[in-house]
């Protein structure tokens, strides 16, 4: 992430691309931004973002200002897609990342 800049004022044409290799790879995720579409990712490791749809965000219901106070921490996420040319998504749902 460019620091200082928030992700929405990024081109997508500027986004690191990952590799389809990640898929199902747990990864480290620092939560940028909550919406009622999703939530806004950066894969620490990887300088990409990424989105988490709502229903991927919680095992148990989960609301926009609960997620909202979330934005800035770390977080294992599970890589469920990469496809080039868009964020990659992934869920935060413990139940569906594997245990280390």
């Amino acid at each position: 992430m460019v620091k200082d800049t928030d992700i929405h004022d990024i081109s997508p044409s500027q986004w690191p691309e990952l590799k389809a290799g990640l898929v199902g790879t747990v990864v480290e995720v620092k939560i940028l931004c909550a919406h009622t579409f999703g939530v806004g990712v950066e894969l620490t490791a990887h300088g990409a973002y990424g989105h988490v749809n709502p229903h991927n965000i919680s095992d148990g219901h989960v609301t926009l200002e609960e997620v909202s106070k979330c934005i800035g921490e770390l977080r294992k996420a599970l890589v469920l897609g990469v496809i080039p040319g868009r964020q990659p998504t992934l869920t935060l749902r413990p139940s569906e990342i594997p245990a280390d």
